[in-house]
């Protein structure tokens, strides 16, 4: 039996009493597992607060070789989180996140240990803030520098940032691309530090079309990506 760190990302009830728990372990990358008995009249050994969506859990676990899950043995909190799954605007950006990160780990699957602590590090963060509009656009910049798709400010005059290629340029791109005052929105994200974020003030619409491009810009660079399910519900948080 192994143990590890790992990263709640989706879990979806199995059956009568079991669920299915997607995660991202800082021992071995992406994998599900079977945890059974989380459900039912039985009392459980598992809480289902330890499978809330990027909750940071230890968890002892075994793999078979001949099966795709994996089974959890044990769990215990590694983190205890706050503030982001108690306050209303958080816990809607947590669940949006792990929607973004569920499509995310399709393709990556192998072990990062920065991308892992990247993802513990701006989590616990958030916890402490008291509060931040800008957290899950900034989230979702920088985690594009751990899967390969960073943008690439090649000039700080250049006029557009093409979403397709991933760079700015003084020429128009004929697809999808972020320009004007957004742009400049864009390039401070870039340049700031989480510490920062809330010295930057952004409006309600112009954050809503940054975001939309950002999704855009996953959505051109990975393939199996999906817009998330909650970003309606999201947005109407944000109102």
């Amino acid at each position: 039996m192994s143990n590890s760190r790992a990263l709640i990302i989706k879990s979806i009830k199995h059956g009568e009493t079991s669920s299915i728990v997607s995660c991202y372990l800082e021992e071995i990358g992406y994998k599900s597992f079977l945890v059974k008995g989380l459900y039912g009249s039985k009392k459980s050994r598992f809480s289902k607060a330890h499978f809330f969506p990027l909750n940071v859990i230890n968890i002892h676990y075994s793999l078979k070789e001949i099966k795709n899950l994996g089974f959890i043995k044990e769990v215990k909190s590694e983190v205890l989180f706050e503030t982001i799954h108690s306050d209303v605007q958080k816990s809607s950006v947590i669940v949006f996140l792990s929607e973004i990160l569920n499509s995310v780990f399709r393709e990556e699957l192998d072990v990062n240990q920065d991308l892992f602590n990247f993802l513990l590090n701006s989590l616990i963060w958030y916890d402490n803030v008291r509060e931040c509009n800008n957290y899950h656009i900034k989230f979702l910049i920088e985690l594009s520098k751990y899967i390969g798709f960073y943008p690439n400010i090649i000039n700080e005059n250049d006029l557009y940032f093409c979403l397709e290629s991933g760079s700015t340029s003084n020429t128009k791109p004929l697809g999808g691309k972020i320009y004007g005052k957004d742009l400049k929105l864009f390039k401070d994200l870039l340049g700031m530090k989480f510490e920062d974020l809330n010295s930057m003030s952004i409006n309600r619409e112009s954050r809503t079309r940054i975001l939309n491009k950002i999704i855009d810009y996953y959505s051109l660079h990975l393939q199996m990506f999906k817009t998330p399910k909650s970003i309606d519900v999201f947005a109407e948080v944000f109102k």
